[in-house]
């Protein structure tokens, strides 16, 4: 009995489409993979972030509202920005936190990236470390980005870090460390977070240093939330 060309070309494609259905239904399942407590992780994380002192130092702090592009472009698990001034001479700070549940929501959402589509001008990049009285360095990246002319130009400096569910290497200065986390299905599912402790460029330099150590003292609690998850590998959702 013979078999028409077209077929033998029918069937092939039938093959062909079965097993792309196949692969496509286990990758599905290898990404849908949910480890086990996650949920309570991302409350663990969430509420230690709004555990943030109020006070540090001679600054007190306020809450102020994320912007909803914000929300819809990170989809973060928590964010929490606050403004911390000193009452007397009006020298002040601001703090953003972000927790992403997935570490690609947060990908290229960091100061190269998401100041200049706001308008801004990043000037200098510096790798530089802060150094804290307990639980060692934390390497930041800081930005300098201004915007808008003389006399109204705008220009801050940005301490930039960067939180993952790693125990071993826990901080990262640049998004270099999201990449890593993305190699696995139980990491890559618990995401990440970001610190950015922001001040104006005219701050003197010493002052702008003991800000930063100062918030650098209280972030453990936020890094040993995200970097020991304790959570373990959930069943296909």
């Amino acid at each position: 009995m013979s078999v028409h060309p077209r077929q033998l070309v029918i069937a092939a494609l039938a093959v062909g489409l079965t097993a792309f259905v196949l692969a496509a239904m286990s990758l599905y399942t290898i990404f849908s993979i949910r480890p086990t407590g996650q949920d309570a992780y991302f409350k663990r994380v969430e509420t230690v972030i709004e555990s943030l002192p109020r006070h540090i130092g001679r600054f007190q702090g306020a809450d102020q509202p994320p912007l909803p592009a914000s929300i819809e472009l990170l989809r973060p698990n928590k964010l929490l920005q606050r403004r911390y001034e000193d009452a007397l001479s009006g020298e002040g700070f601001s703090i953003l936190i972000v927790h992403c549940g997935d570490v690609r929501d947060m990908q290229g959402h960091y100061p190269p990236e998401c100041y200049p589509s706001s308008g801004w001008t990043v000037e200098e990049t510096t790798p530089e470390t802060i150094e804290r009285s307990t639980g060692g360095p934390i390497p930041i990246t800081r930005y300098v980005v201004s915007r808008g002319e003389e006399p109204d130009r705008n220009v801050r400096v940005i301490a930039n870090t960067f939180v993952v569910p790693r125990a071993d290497s826990p901080l990262g200065r640049d998004d270099s460390i999201l990449d890593r986390v993305t190699r696995t299905r139980w990491s890559s599912g618990l995401g990440a977070a970001q610190v950015q402790i922001i001040t104006e460029a005219q701050m003197d330099p010493q002052t702008r240093r003991e800000i930063e150590r100062a918030v650098a003292e209280e972030l453990q609690g936020l890094i040993d939330a995200v970097a020991s998850p304790r959570v373990g590998e959930g069943e296909p959702t």
